[in-house]
């Protein structure tokens, strides 16, 4: 993230602009996106107007070349209201040809700045759009947790990966062409009125009236069409990510066509909107094409050819070609122009939610920030403690948690036993700081947890949930998890493995340590998925340790096997343990028992035994002897 991350930068890079925002609602959004850029981006920007302006001065040069050629072909002078060119004397003949000469070269170079032009455009505009994607993706990554408990993941994956190109694409890039395309208009138009005058004032005044009708008309339409075409194919990436997740659930049910039809629709309604959204930027341009091209035969042509004098018509030929070269250099920005306005204001939905998602505040903060303790001097040295602590997330009414008091002595083995939906597992993510209480606190060694404190603690921390999120990659990369494979330790992977019963089956591969799991760890079983998470956790050695039905997925002579080796790696730090199978909680040195978030009853597993008729009835369901 950029220096600009912590707060919404100035607009000082582009004050010429800032007495117009207040105007125009799309000029203050694009203001805000600018704002964004790094400093680099904003001088490459800027550096984008002298390349911008030889186009149109090139344009300008081939209008008066050209009047001066066809002019000098036909025998008629051409006033210097513009400078004429008049080139190693000679005949009109040698003239002739120098002028072709030149406005040969012209147009070629002209041509050339236009694609240099279109190439440093769009190049901008890439790292453009790779600078808002690497500045919203760091933001998202620093908001708290209780953020992506509230945010589907389709929604945002839409947002970073395609709204943003699109706010490129559709705003940034449209922005870079009007400017060169408004040089090119002015220079051009300069010449048109210092040549034509009144009749040219006339032709451009019209063009103008005529588009700001068109746009104004179109405008309204075009942003509906965007926002629906954005909200579709959030709709989309939805269903896709949904039914690609189901596939074994689709194939064992048959509901193929279900899934089919529901993707099918959400792609149907977005059909029209897209072609809406594609079609409607273009209406103007079209229309003023033909209409630029009548104004000029009728200001220009028409009432010399009604009054029937031929020498009259001859007369202003060279002022219809200057007319009709400007017109034709004139054509490709005045088109572009339009295109990009109404491309532009259309563009402004994904403008709003790329700017949402910018002006995301940087709430989190990481072991680099200022004020942050390193994390061994954070870690307790007696307790662990929430007092009375209180919790409900966001958007809901219900309280999961009501004045929770637990404290758990450091080095210690303690286990959250309860009913699905008790507050078992919000309890471990305020732990582990994932998550504030909205009342009470959450203490080490009785002082409560400052906002500076929070990354220190969460390095001591690791978790292993009953759903593992595995990366796409290698053996060693999951074990280490966020670190470079260069700056792997092998050994400590290694023991990792060994400490979650998965050596031996790694060392089996092919590859070894650089197998890779393929997505999600689809090529693992259920099992070794597991013991590759609990791998991970003994691979960073951590001082508390969360096991959320950490071996839900494992068969008895493993779970037996790794809580044998939790007794060895666990008792290094203090664990927390989450589970339904009684097998996996007996060894613990505490046992808390959650009933609609409150504690219902605590003590060791013999005691609880005696004290809740609920944990009886567990105990008895399983058969469950903790002496066998």
């Amino acid at each position: 993230m950029n220096a600009h991350s912590s707060h919404r930068p100035p607009d000082s890079g582009f004050k010429p602009l800032v007495w117009l925002r207040y105007r125009s609602q799309t000029l203050d959004n694009l203001l805000r996106l600018l704002s964004y850029l790094p400093e680099q981006r904003r001088t490459a920007l800027w550096r984008l107007l002298p390349i911008s302006v030889l186009p149109g001065m090139l344009d300008l040069a081939l209008v008066g070349v050209g009047a001066r050629l066809v002019g000098a072909l036909v025998g008629t002078n051409l006033e210097d209201k513009m400078p004429g060119v008049k080139v190693f004397g000679g005949k009109p003949l040698d003239q002739t040809l120098w002028l072709i000469a030149i406005f040969i070269g012209l147009a070629w170079f002209a041509s050339f700045s236009k694609l240099f032009l279109q190439l440093v455009q769009q190049k901008v505009t890439a790292r453009i759009w790779r600078d808002l994607s690497n500045e919203i993706h760091a933001r998202v990554l620093r908001q708290q947790y209780e953020y992506h408990l509230t945010r589907s993941t389709a929604e945002l994956t839409t947002s970073i990966l395609s709204n943003i190109r699109q706010a490129a694409s559709g705003v940034i890039s449209p922005t870079l062409r009007i400017f060169s395309s408004l040089i090119s208009i002015l220079l051009l138009s300069f010449g048109i009125l210092w040549i034509g005058r009144f009749p040219a004032f006339l032709l451009l005044l019209t063009v103008i009236l005529a588009y700001l009708g068109l746009s104004t008309l179109v405008t309204p339409y075009l942003r509906h069409a965007r926002q629906q075409n954005l909200r579709l194919e959030v709709r989309s990436t939805h269903l896709l990510l949904e039914s690609l997740a189901s596939v074994r659930d689709i194939t064992l049910t048959g509901t193929e066509s279900h899934f089919q039809a529901a993707f099918s629709k959400a792609g149907e309604r977005a059909r029209r909107y897209a072609w809406m959204s594609a079609m409607l930027p273009i209406v103007p341009r079209l229309l003023i094409e033909p209409l630029g091209i009548t104004l000029i035969f009728g200001i220009g042509a028409v009432p010399a050819l009604m009054q029937g004098e031929p020498q009259k018509v001859l007369g202003i030929l060279p002022f219809l070609s200057a007319l009709a070269i400007a017109a034709q250099r004139l054509t490709p920005p005045l088109q572009e122009l339009f295109h990009s306005l109404t491309e532009l204001r259309g563009g402004l939905p994904q403008v709003r939610d790329t700017l949402d998602l910018l002006e995301l505040p940087v709430e989190r903060l990481t072991l680099g920030c200022p004020g942050v303790p390193s994390p061994a001097g954070m870690f307790p040295q007696h307790s662990i403690r929430l007092r009375d602590a209180w919790y409900r997330y966001p958007n809901t009414k219900e309280w999961v948690l009501k004045g929770v008091n637990l404290t758990i002595p450091v080095g210690s083995r303690i286990a959250l036993v309860g009913s699905t939906g008790s507050g078992k597992t919000t309890t471990a993510h305020l732990l582990l700081a994932l998550l504030k209480p909205e009342r009470g606190s959450f203490e080490l060694d009785g002082n409560p947890m400052s906002v500076e404190e929070v990354p220190a603690w969460q390095a001591n921390c690791a978790q292993v949930p009953q759903f593992i999120q595995l990366l796409d990659a290698s053996v060693k990369e999951n074990v280490a998890f966020g670190i470079n494979s260069n700056r792997i330790d092998e050994d400590r992977v290694w023991e990792a493995l060994e400490a979650a019963q998965l050596e031996e089956y790694v060392a089996d591969l092919p590859f070894g340590l650089l197998t890779q799991v393929g997505e999600n760890g689809h090529q693992l079983s259920g099992g070794q998925r597991q013991r590759l998470a609990l791998a991970r956790a003994f691979y960073r050695n951590s001082g508390f340790l969360v096991l959320d039905e950490a071996t839900s997925s494992l068969d008895n002579r493993t779970e037996n096997e790794v809580i044998n080796a939790l007794e060895v790696v666990g008792r290094r730090c203090t664990t927390v343990v989450i589970a339904h199978r009684l097998s996996t909680i007996a060894r613990c040195d505490r046992i808390y028992e959650f009933e609609q978030g409150v504690i219902k009853a605590s003590g060791t597993f013999e005691e609880l035994r005696q004290r809740s008729t609920s944990f009886q009835e567990l105990a008895r369901l399983e058969r469950f002897n903790p002496s066998i």
